[in-house]
């Protein structure tokens, strides 16, 4: 299944479940505030959170300051009554100009108590998901409040719901949904930081280290060779100054992983490769002429390597751009996978 990068502001939404956990874990009485839908000009993403206690205190965002006060507010009364509700401001609404949204914009915001132990595990399994880089969701009834966990791999009893959440995966967007029987629920994604892993520490890697970073992916250079791999090359960016065999398996590829190897070194290149068709990286990409990749093809077969993962490769490395330079060849590859990662307009077009 494809997957995507995770957006700066869904990032944060799944630091708001570790502050959500940890005030759990303090006996605080808590709702949590949920951006549901949003119509134009709307400061903050469909599916961000706030999160707020029963002395007022509170941590995230729904409209970057605009309603927060007034979300306080409401949030106080879910307390009392301790049931779940929905509340809207927009433009229309006199409201809406007291507390400062403005712009044309319009956010609807779902405020539900989390009072019972059962609120506490779905938080702490949604946490846990999260450490071990698994997608997962919050599936909320909008008319009930109650909440249950959709899991990577394990289908949703609702077909309408489980197919909701594989576009979630994909997408990384969080949405409101139909069930087959006509709830309304909402999904609240949490998806995987995508990250790539680069073998080289070269002159395309240092090009591409700072767009990759720009565009929001997770960035890590393997590279053996200390006069390439130093601090002052890549001065933000975790290195290790090791042999591949040495270090994969505490970098744990998985779905949501790219590696990019660009040494042009078989002993550096090879195994890292191979390791990355095993564990079903997303995308799989190396430096090399159409000759270079034929030879290649040849190890890789006597290593046990079928067909078909083979051809997994992008090679030669990135899209046809006609990349010259080490700055344009990082382009390319990011271009590369990024269109991997999202499918091409006329893929997306043909998804919805």
């Amino acid at each position: 299944m494809p997957v995507v990068t995770l957006p700066k502001e869904l990032s944060e939404n799944l630091d708001m479940l570790a502050v959500v956990e940890r005030w759990q874990a303090e006996g605080r009485k808590l709702v949590l505030a949920t951006v549901i839908e949003t119509w134009g000009s709307a400061p903050r993403p469909i599916g961000s959170h706030l999160i707020i206690d029963e002395n007022g205190e509170f941590e995230g965002s729904v409209s970057g300051g605009c309603v927060e006060g007034a979300v306080v507010s409401e949030a106080m009364d879910v307390l009392d009554s301790g049931e779940a509700r929905k509340i809207e401001f927009g433009v229309a609404d006199e409201t809406a100009w007291r507390v400062g949204l403005s712009c044309g914009g319009k956010i609807s915001v779902y405020l539900q108590p989390l009072a019972t132990e059962t609120d506490h595990s779905l938080i702490s399994l949604l946490n846990k998901t999260r450490s071990k880089r698994q997608p997962a969701a919050l599936l909320t009834n909008l008319a009930t409040g109650s909440s249950s966990v959709i899991l990577f791999g394990s289908d949703a009893e609702d077909p309408s719901l489980s197919a909701a959440f594989e576009a979630g995966v994909r997408s990384g967007k969080s949405g409101q949904v139909q069930s087959d029987g006509g709830e309304e629920y909402f999904l609240s994604m949490q998806v995987p930081a995508t990250r790539i892993v680069v073998i080289g520490a070269v002159h395309i890697t240092q090009a591409l280290v700072p767009i990759a970073q720009t565009a929001g992916f997770d960035m890590t250079i393997v590279d053996p060779r200390t006069a390439f791999a130093s601090q002052e090359r890549f001065p933000d960016t975790p290195l290790l100054a090791e042999w591949p065999e040495d270090v994969m398996a505490q970098l744990e590829l998985d779905p949501f992983t790219a590696v990019v190897a660009i040494t042009h070194d078989p002993k550096i290149d090879d195994l890292p490769l191979q390791q990355a068709l095993r564990a079903g990286c997303f995308y799989v990409g190396a430096l090399g002429s159409r000759k270079t990749h034929a030879k290649r093809k040849e190890r890789f077969h006597a290593a046990g390597v079928n067909e078909e993962d083979f051809a997994r490769i992008k090679a030669p490395i990135g899209l046809d751009i006609g990349g010259v330079t080490p700055a344009e060849i990082a382009v390319a590859i990011l271009a590369e996978i990024i269109v991997t990662l999202r499918g091409s307009k006329a893929e997306q077009k043909k998804a919805v």
